[in-house]
């Protein structure tokens, strides 16, 4: 439920892009580039107001500007044409950064992303004028104390044993990045008479996840929620309450092959009064390739709270299909 706001506006978008189209060495090697600039003024979101004076908790309205940047390049390479053998080629690289430029009316800065309770450390992304989205904003891990106490940075850059002293807010600090720099896709689709094969991989370079389960489950001073094997091996020592710091920032790079694909076309002279037959085997989801400790890699980065494994996060679950296409 929503209160009524009978003063919102559409957003404005104002964008330019610049493509360019290319194709060489007798259409063997074909790509393109586009580069896009886009500005959103009058931005649409849903804010949380006090309960009263409002009815509900969510009020939609306009509530500042904001601009994203960021190119896409794909290239194409028919590298083998023979009566036999094909083999194709084909790679894609996209970049996006997204810029708060403004709040309006009485907000200097939104406070997002709370953690829910037990034991809830506060928000961790903090929308502010000039800063990118994606960022964290969160306290510097300084270590621990000889008897496992947490430490963290002061807003000076002093390490501080949070058992002597209340942090505070002055003391956060925007940190990592949860939308990766570079995202790739990169197709292999080879023939060889009747036979075909492709493999399809994925990469997302140069972002940082937040592991909200192990900063929840790996804890083994926390009753009922010590349930990581992190919790009686790496953390046996660890004393207090989870920290919202940088200690549970990991980067998520990963390279994931997706899927894998063998197939058999049957010649026409085999398959009688059908136009086409093929029996095919696919698999999904087949390999990850990532220091990341957690679940998956492969975590949200749209919209304003990108970044964050969630507790609910569940494996994808690897997969494998045969199957028989005809055509009559």
């Amino acid at each position: 439920m929503h209160n009524q706001n009978q003063n919102i506006r559409w957003e404005v978008k104002k964008e330019y892009n610049l493509g360019l189209d290319f194709a060489i060495l007798n259409n063997k090697l074909r790509g393109r580039f586009d580069y896009y600039k886009r500005k959103v003024d009058d931005l649409i979101y849903d804010i949380s107001v006090s309960q009263p004076p409002a009815i509900h908790d969510r009020t939609t309205m306009n509530i500042g500007s904001m601009q994203n940047e960021g190119y896409e390049f794909e290239l194409n390479y028919n590298a083998v044409n023979t009566s036999d053998w094909n083999y194709t080629t084909t790679l894609v690289a996209s970049h996006n950064k997204s810029r708060l430029n403004s709040l309006w009316g009485s907000q200097t800065f939104s406070d997002r992303k709370w953690f829910p309770a037990p034991g809830s450390p506060g928000n961790a992304v903090r929308l502010f004028p000039g800063q990118d989205i994606g960022r964290f904003f969160i306290w510097q891990f300084a270590g621990f104390t000889d008897d496992g106490q947490w430490m963290l940075y002061d807003q000076n850059g002093d390490a501080f044993d949070v058992t002597e002293r209340n942090k505070t807010i002055a003391d956060k600090r925007f940190i990592g990045n949860g939308i990766p720099r570079l995202q790739l896709s990169w197709n292999h689709a080879v023939s060889y008479k009747n036979w075909d094969a492709s493999v399809y991989m994925r990469s997302w370079l140069g972002y940082d996840v937040f592991n909200m389960i192990n900063m929840y489950y790996s804890l083994s001073n926390v009753q009922g929620q010590n349930v990581l094997r992190t919790a009686y091996e790496e953390h046996r020592d660890i004393r207090g309450e989870k920290e919202l710091s940088d200690y549970w920032l990991e980067k998520g790079n990963f390279l994931k092959i997706d899927v894998i694909s063998l197939g058999y076309t049957f010649k026409k002279s085999w398959i009688g009064p059908l136009q086409n037959l093929r029996l095919y085997a696919t698999g999904r989801d087949l390999f990850v390739f990532t220091k990341y400790s957690g679940l998956d890699p492969e975590v949200n980065i749209n919209g304003l709270e990108p970044g964050f494994e969630e507790r609910n996060a569940y494996p994808k679950t690897r997969t494998f299909m045969v199957g028989l296409q005809a055509n009559f």
